[in-house]
């Protein structure tokens, strides 16, 4: 009896030491499927975030490219922040706080001996602008001059409703303002009227154009997206503001948008999202949204 006894008990201990190693296995492979899983979840150590701080004017064609580049690959992320300017980037790429930085025009003067590269983007019409409720289609250039020094007022000279115009203008260090300059000689010593409101911002200039259905003013046409109302880009001496029309010379008013970084400082992220600009698809995005890509990018279609 003691015997059996004997046996029960050493056939119930194998049978626990089996289970306990079974259960041990299962325990050891679930830790290393767990770890195996937060492995492949963590980042490749050449995974990299590509801050590219700077001008207004390219802030929103850029967060249009850096959206669809960011959903197109997983290994690297590229954000677009607020704008600080051109003067802006120029400062955090040559200090070195940032790879690369966004501006809204070529590099110029000075700005040339800084050791930078200047990579162009596309050319962006710029157009004179009115509110969701103008009904006007388009302006002349004294027209545009008038309005701005005071000559003219009302919608209605203009053939338009019986309302006031709220003119809205930019300091002449701004991109767009520097375009139309080139062009339009009788702005380079333009004053404005004492109703013209002066901001620095493009944001703040969609902001006032979103909130006055009356105002006027200009901006680089793919910035336009990023207005909430049905802003309208108004024709100059009957001519669109066109990529088209940029393209065939007709319409001379346009703006150069790029990047620029250090080549000893660009990463693989900026290297990568530079090709990713230049691509066919790049061009594509460029198009719709109103841009002319640059004979770089179509040297590389």
């Amino acid at each position: 009896m003691q015997k059996t006894t004997a046996m029960h008990g050493t056939a119930f201990d194998a049978a626990t030491v089996l289970f306990r190693i079974k259960s041990c296995a299962d325990v050891i492979a679930c830790a290393v499927a767990v770890s195996l899983s937060a492995f492949a979840l963590m980042p490749s150590a050449s995974a990299e975030t590509l801050v590219i701080p700077g001008s207004g004017n390219p802030e929103y064609i850029l967060t249009v490219l850096a959206n669809a580049y960011n959903t197109r690959q997983s290994e690297h992320r590229v954000i677009v922040p607020p704008t600080i300017g051109t003067s802006g980037a120029l400062r955090e790429v040559t200090e070195g706080t940032a790879s690369m930085g966004r501006v809204g025009r070529p590099l110029k003067g000075k700005e040339l001996n800084l050791g930078l590269t200047y990579r162009p983007i596309g050319r962006d019409p710029v157009s004179f602008v009115g509110g969701a409720g103008v009904t006007v289609s388009g302006i002349t250039t004294q027209q545009a001059i008038d309005i701005f020094t005071g000559n003219i007022s009302n919608w209605r000279d203009l053939g338009g409703k019986h309302e006031a115009i709220r003119a809205i203008g930019r300091e002449k260090t701004d991109a767009s303002l520097q375009a139309i300059m080139r062009e339009i000689k009788a702005f380079e010593n333009l004053q404005y009227h004492d109703n013209v409101k002066l901001v620095h911002l493009d944001s703040q200039l969609i902001e006032l154009l979103d909130r006055f259905p009356a105002s006027f003013g200009f901006l680089n046409r793919s910035a336009l997206s990023g207005a909430k109302t049905k802003l309208i880009a108004l024709k100059l001496d009957s001519i669109d503001p066109s990529a088209d029309n940029v393209d065939a010379g007709r319409y001379k008013l346009w703006t150069e948008i790029g990047l620029i970084y250090k080549e000893s400082s660009l990463t693989p992220a900026g290297r990568s999202f530079l090709e990713f600009v230049a691509s066919t698809y790049g061009a594509q995005l460029l198009r719709a949204n109103g841009l002319l890509p640059s004979a770089m990018q179509n040297a590389n279609r």
